[in-house]
């Protein structure tokens, strides 16, 4: 392992020397997202001193001062086994494993430890400002945060923090609670900061509240807020009823049966094992938007670099080139992973894991056909009910993830009042939510050729959970909010809530694209390639971010236009005579009485048009320092024989090829490859990748479709059976009570299909993979798109440039 390259990278003696690493364009990315920047500082500011004011992946401003020596000694220091906590979870016998545990840990010895340090409490409020890249689609006049936090409790004390909980829970959570009264219906601000809640993982927790999508010159005016809400509550508390609903969500939690659960434990035990307390205090804490932000970053970085190449010598930039050198060497030499340990094939059994769905009762006259599941449910029953939206206008299309997202957000016909409403589904219910998916029919077997007649669907899901003994009232309430938002004009009330829902979507997509700009990217390719993907771009992809967007730029006449839009899916939802279907996932003893209560809703829709595959070449430019890219082709079908070799060749091209030339050579965060088996598309992206990606990992990209179309060359049946491996093991991964025979009703994926493709999957041969390589990828057709920094210069490479601002 060389460290000096993860600074400096030099190809020659004449190319310039450079800031580059996986690590350093990583946090470069981190810093790119305004959130995680006010995350970051208010923590630093938290806890001065401490473990936890430092930034745990590095600031790119301070990594390429870290000397190898220094990562050496830190190391040691607290990546030593006696300074580290065991927690082991399951039903093996337990001493034989601590005995395996002492086995390894034993040589090395004990050292002194440092025990985590007590945040110091402070004398008075203290204000904190920092600067962060703007909104590029935002009203540059409301792009600040704020957020005034508390230093809290001591975290190993289960009853306080329990208690900071609810009281978090009460004082935040849904329309009725105090502070969204206070800070989201008064229209300051587009929604809470990102840092509102409690936090209980730092030795003293932490309670914050907090307003973004504000002007800096209401600052005072959101404190006041604030402070005028802790009041109203310290004088006058709580509803008893809201309290209790907020008990009966805490139950709700405890009660659900988790795949991760075990895992969930051992971390909440390590997180309570190795902390103190200390005591309570406030702090307050403010951040607004700066248009030169990105420019005095880089140039920050010029400076910084510039001063690390003038105080080199000839020598060191000698050593500089040949460490260089023999990086690249390095990543060039084949590894041998003969000396790891490794599953066989063997090990992974033929039969997958299935969730047997033990009743479907035919649809008849009154009865919707209804897919149910029997499990151990902890008194919990779950219910989905479906329709298709068969037949919706095409310009109600993009609204829909806004009625979903203002469900419950504007009232009912037959409860008018917001809080009321909240109150109720909460005392009630886990929650009533919707959502929108385009399902793929799994068992076309489309080509290539035949791509544009894949068939798909698109159907709305209405979807909660109860305790078994509030069947009927939650019935009633899912009910009255399927009925839809009250009729009529739209009032003065509803407008603002529904100003709230708007600007809070247009908001959370920007905030997403820095943390997930590689999906982003790979949705743009696939809507080029699948009809199904256009329509998904619709409903959640870059093309509904700057739709969301231009409604909330466009005030009153957005917010009017919205409202009438979702009167017309609700409508629709109401009075269409499309399929309905639903399921229920509960214990046994109460199917029936849960089947009697599910009422006819929805199935699937077919789109009559012909779509046709177009392969282009997309760039977004956004205010950020790294990049996200994309590579799409088209595949096959879920059932085609083909489609189990692609997966694989997913995995190995990750594994054995973008690993190395996107992150290790080219500094990238990830480099990987995907195959959407449903949808028929693979794909290779990029996460967070350094300047020049637009160039560099397209070539790697370039390259690796040639490699893959000679993988027999490369690797052999060990790295073939680790793939395989790795996907079985994702297919056979615990999973929880709530998503048990989900399946077949969300994807129409049978046991018997599915088992299918697994069988073809553990059949599959290298030389079935490399053919599959060539059949579909190298020199093949394909979309691409990259999300990144306007400097990337592609509008001059013929790129078609999408504006999120157009």
């Amino acid at each position: 392992y060389v460290l000096t390259p993860e600074i400096f990278l030099v190809k020659d003696g004449t190319t310039p020397i450079i800031f580059k690493g996986v690590v350093y364009n990583e946090m470069k990315g981190v810093f790119s997202d305004v959130n995680n920047i006010f995350l970051t500082r208010l923590q630093q500011a938290m806890y001065p001193g401490t473990t936890y004011g430092v930034v745990s992946g590095g600031d790119p401003a301070n990594i390429t001062d870290l000397s190898y020596e220094e990562l050496v000694a830190f190391h040691r220091k607290y990546y030593h086994p006696s300074n580290a906590k065991f927690v082991t979870y399951g039903n093996f016998p337990l001493i034989p494993r601590l005995a395996g545990v002492d086995s390894i840990i034993t040589p090395f010895g004990k050292i002194e430890t440092e025990s985590i340090t007590d945040v110091k409490p402070f004398n008075a409020p203290v204000r904190v400002s920092t600067s962060c890249s703007p909104d590029p689609m935002g009203n540059p006049e409301k792009q600040a945060k704020l957020s005034i936090s508390y230093l809290t409790n001591d975290a190993t004390d289960t009853f306080e923090t329990f208690a900071v909980r609810m009281l978090t829970t009460l004082l935040t959570d849904g329309p009725s609670s105090p502070m969204y009264r206070a800070l989201i219906e008064s229209n300051i601000g587009t929604d809470y900061a990102a840092s509102t809640g409690y936090d209980p993982t730092a030795k003293m927790t932490n309670f914050s509240v907090g307003l973004q999508g504000i002007s800096a010159t209401d600052f005072s005016l959101v404190e006041k807020k604030i402070k005028e809400a802790f009041i109203e509550v310290a004088e006058n508390g709580f509803e008893q009823a809201r309290v209790e609903s907020a008990i009966h969500q805490l139950e709700l939690g405890i009660r659900h049966r988790r795949g991760n659960f075990g895992m969930g434990l051992s971390q909440s035990a390590i997180q309570r094992w190795v902390h103190g307390g200390d005591p309570v205090d406030a702090l307050d804490v403010a951040k607004e938007p700066s248009s030169k932000f990105s420019d005095e970053v880089q140039q920050e970085e010029k400076i910084r670099l510039q001063r690390k190449i003038e105080s080199l010598s000839v020598h060191e930039k000698e050593e500089i080139l040949a460490d260089g050198a023999k990086l690249v060497q390095m990543q060039e030499t084949k590894e041998d992973p003969s000396c790891l340990p490794t599953l066989t094939l063997a090990d992974v059994p033929v039969k997958g894991k299935t969730y047997p769905i033990l009743h479907i009762i035919s649809s008849d006259d009154s009865v919707v056909p209804i897919q149910v599941r029997e499990t151990d449910t902890n008194g919990i029953s779950y219910i989905s009910i479906a329709k298709s939206l068969d037949g919706i206008e095409k310009d109600l299309l993009n609204y829909l993830p806004l009625y979903s997202s203002s469900l419950t957000a504007l009232g009912t016909q037959k409860t008018s009042s917001v809080p009321e409403l909240d109150d109720k589904i909460r005392s009630t219910t886990s929650g009533i939510n919707s959502s929108v998916s385009v399902q793929i029919k799994p068992t076309d077997n489309h080509t290539q050729e035949n791509n544009r007649h894949q068939q798909h669907s698109l159907s709305i899901q209405f979807g909660t959970s109860y305790l078994d003994i509030n069947r009927t009232k939650a019935f009633e309430l899912l009910q009255d909010v399927v009925q839809g938002p009250p009729g009529g004009a739209l009032s003065p009330e509803t407008k603002e809530r529904l100003r709230t829902v708007i600007a809070g979507m247009a908001a959370d997509g920007m905030n997403s694209l820095a943390g997930s700009g590689h999906r982003y990217a790979a949705s743009v390719c696939a809507a080029d390639l699948s009809e199904a993907s256009k329509l998904k771009q619709a409903l959640g992809g870059v093309e509904s971010i700057v739709f969301w967007n231009r409604l909330h730029e466009m005030g009153d006449k957005g917010v009017e236009g919205t409202f009438e839009k979702i009167q017309a899916i609700s409508r629709f939802i109401l009075e269409s005579k499309t399929d309905s279907k639903a399921l229920v996932i509960s214990s046994k003893d109460v199917v029936g009485k849960n089947t009697a209560a599910v009422a006819d809703f929805t199935k699937e829709l077919m789109w009559g048009r012909e779509f046709a595959p177009s392969f282009k070449n997309t760039f977004i430019p956004l205010p950020f320092t790294v990049n996200y890219t994309a590579r799409m082709f088209l595949g096959v079908g879920y059932s085609h024989r083909d489609s189990p070799a692609l997966q694989i060749l997913a995995e190995l091209i990750t594994s054995h090829f973008l690993h190395r030339e996107v992150r290790e050579k080219g500094g990238a965060y990830g480099g990987f490859g995907t195959y959407n088996a449903l949808e028929g598309l693979f794909s290779m992206a990029s996460y967070r990748d350094p300047p020049g990606a637009g160039k560099r990992t397209l070539n790697a990209y370039d390259r690796a479709a040639l490699w893959a179309a000679e993988i027999s060359k490369h690797l052999g049946e060990r790295e073939l059976d680790e793939a395989k491996l790795s996907i079985i093991s994702a297919m056979d991964a615990p999973i929880s009570a709530s998503q048990e025979g989900t399946t077949f009703f969300t994807t129409l994926l049978t046991d018997e299909v599915r088992q299918a493709r697994r069988e073809l999957m553990l059949g599959t041969t290298l030389a079935h993979v490399q053919q599959v390589a060539q059949d579909y990828v190298a020199s093949h057709p394909f979309s691409q798109a990259v999300l990144g920094p306007a400097a990337e210069g592609l509008d001059a490479e013929g790129w078609n440039i999408r504006s999120m601002q157009d």
